[in-house]
């Protein structure tokens, strides 16, 4: 059997790092499965599982109760009994939390966050900065009709955004396939039984980004002698730059109505862009009319399209919180759109079904394998493979 304090330390490196490649190195035999599942533990359920089992113990601290939970003879099938036992307390302890609050969310307007990277002294920075307010009054209504109306916009998403999101966990928790943890642990949310196995992945509730309908619109096919699944045949031209090549010759045609420039458009260029050129003429119109109706086909509509952008969702990642963990995740997109489709994750009910469907029919099949080569950070550059898996909530 492998040394916990070695396994403890080595699972504490995938933080930022590789936890599929630490559940295939101690694969055998189970080991990883078996220690990850006590580390899922916090330490009040690992002294009543201790106990149940006879097991003493002097020590309440936490990495001491795994460690002595880890030497001993408790199995794989004694953990998962504890923690379905815990299940139903889990479910009631999360229902309590939420109720009501689906109606709650039917009655936000959801609008954007309105706050770069969750930081809201940004603002106040900008505000107490501004040099060209002279008087109270400006100072006043400064304050009053951009500053607070930007705050309450984000608290209203912040609140918005994890309320959707417990809700959501909550039919996880419910589902006999999903095994939940005890305790949070980074990168893993739940465990997953497929067959025969326990898999451990991570929950990703997000929106369809633009980048990857950027990519898309290029065109995305499947790769040959490669580490890479897929390949972006660059050579083609995405959805943002059509549309800036038919505005610039719109404009050049049209110099007497004095056009905008396209650096006016700077937040959310493509749905900002593209709603000006509708309201130029009905041949405009009809231009952009017909690109959102082929934004359609860029919507994943069967497993093999979500494999794809599962794909682009590792391969790019952002460096700063890049793991190359096993994820399950909940697409959310507009089909006819240029705007992400994060508004739509208090459509609760719809995604539930989604969620359901996906987990019921579990299987090894349903599971992707990934494959992808990094280079976003020098440190991190490498070919990696994971498992993924997703279903997508789309209107």
């Amino acid at each position: 059997m492998s040394n916990f304090d070695s396994l403890f330390n080595e699972y504490a490196n995938t933080k930022n790092g590789d936890v599929y490649a630490f559940c295939e190195k101690y694969k055998s035999n189970s080991v990883a499965t078996r220690f990850l599942l006590i580390r899922s533990f916090d330490s009040g359920n690992l002294k009543k599982l201790l106990t149940t089992h006879n097991i003493s113990f002097s020590s309440g601290k936490e990495k001491e109760l795994m460690q002595i939970t880890y030497d001993s003879n408790i199995t794989i099938k004694d953990l998962l009994d504890y923690i379905e036992a815990k299940r139903p307390e889990l479910i009631k302890e999360r229902e309590k939390e939420v109720a009501g609050l689906e109606e709650v969310l039917k009655q936000i307007p959801v609008v954007g966050c309105g706050v770069r990277n969750d930081n809201v002294d940004t603002i106040v920075q900008a505000f107490t900065r501004n040099k060209d307010l002279k008087t109270y009054e400006e100072l006043e209504a400064s304050l009053n009709n951009d500053i607070l109306s930007r705050v309450k916009q984000y608290c209203l998403w912040s609140y918005y955004n994890q309320t959707s999101n417990d809700i959501i966990e909550l039919f996880f928790l419910k589902h006999k396939n999903v095994i939940p943890t005890l305790r949070k642990i980074y990168n893993i949310d739940f465990f997953l039984r497929v067959d025969d196995e326990i898999i451990p992945f991570d929950l990703k509730i997000t929106h369809v980004s633009d980048d990857y309908f950027e990519l898309a619109s290029r065109g995305i096919s499947v790769a040959n002698n490669t580490h890479d699944d897929f390949i972006v045949n660059k050579k083609n031209i995405s959805e943002l730059e059509t549309i800036k090549a038919y505005y610039k010759e719109y404009k050049k045609t049209h110099k007497q109505l004095s056009l905008s420039n396209i650096s006016e458009f700077k937040t959310d260029t493509k749905a900002a862009l593209s709603n000006y050129i509708i309201s130029l003429d009905s041949k405009s119109a009809d231009f952009i009319i017909k690109l959102q109706q082929a934004h359609a086909a860029y919507v994943p509509a069967d497993q093999d399209a979500l494999k794809m952008l599962e794909w682009w969702n590792y391969k790019y990642q952002g460096e700063r919180l890049f793991c190359n963990n096993n994820r399950l995740f909940v697409f959310l997109a507009y089909k006819t759109k240029f705007v992400d489709g994060r508004d739509l994750k208090g459509n609760t009910t719809e995604i539930e079904r989604k969620i359901n469907a996906l987990l019921d029919s579990l299987s090894k099949k349903s599971i992707h394998t990934i494959k992808y080569h990094y280079e976003k950070d020098p440190k991190l550059i490498g070919d990696y493979t994971v498992y993924s898996l997703s279903t997508i909530y789309s209107e």
